[in-house]
């Protein structure tokens, strides 16, 4: 069994979430998700906005353009040593209600690992190219790969944040933060 689970926030089956609206463009960062540093990184906080037409509660972690994590989660994978996250200040304003929320970072994972294990794996790849953008109905881990890496991209589905079971079980300890950890077998990426 492999100690690696994708990283998710999925939103329980009847519940809703606030949900983050439209991503700003930066100059000089084309992706969040390819796990390099930026040559240009953001200066200033990054401002977003509350979508006005989503409600409920507020995620700890939102892994869309730009991935936005809590501070608390933020410091909770560092505490179980995560070292290689960028972070850069966030604000996300609700444009009717005006309030701010400044407790959010900008996170870009830096690392991504060509971790597949794909005679074991079901997969597409439209692209052809075996990297950043293969699509997964089930995914096996090569662990060799890895080198114990605690949190990395996978090089393959950039979109695929792994986590070592370490982290699994230190966020767990530390409250959870309403993530999902998902088998790796079981991943749709």
């Amino acid at each position: 069994m492999s100690p690696y689970y994708l990283l998710e926030c999925l939103v329980p089956h009847g519940e809703t979430r606030l949900a983050v609206g439209v991503y700003p463009s930066l100059d000089g960062i084309d992706s969040w998700s390819l796990g390099a540093r930026f040559d240009r990184p953001p200066t200033a906080p990054i401002g977003l906005q509350w979508d006005p037409d989503s409600d409920g509660s507020k995620k700890a972690l939102y892994d869309a353009t730009i991935p936005l994590l809590r501070q608390d989660l933020v410091d909770a994978l560092r505490a179980v040593g995560v070292d290689n996250l960028d972070c850069y200040p966030a604000r996300i304003v609700h444009p009717v209600s005006g309030e701010a929320d400044d407790d959010y970072l900008a996170v870009n994972v830096i690392g991504a690992i060509m971790a597949a294990d794909l005679s074991r794996s079901t997969y597409a790849d439209p692209s052809g190219r075996r990297r950043i953008d293969m699509d997964f109905d089930s995914l096996a881990v090569a662990a060799n790969a890895t080198r114990g890496a605690l949190l990395f991209r996978l090089a393959e589905c950039t979109s695929g944040l792994l986590v070592h079971s370490r982290v699994k079980d230190g966020i767990e300890a530390a409250g959870g933060f309403g993530l999902n950890f998902v088998a790796p077998e079981a991943w749709i990426g």
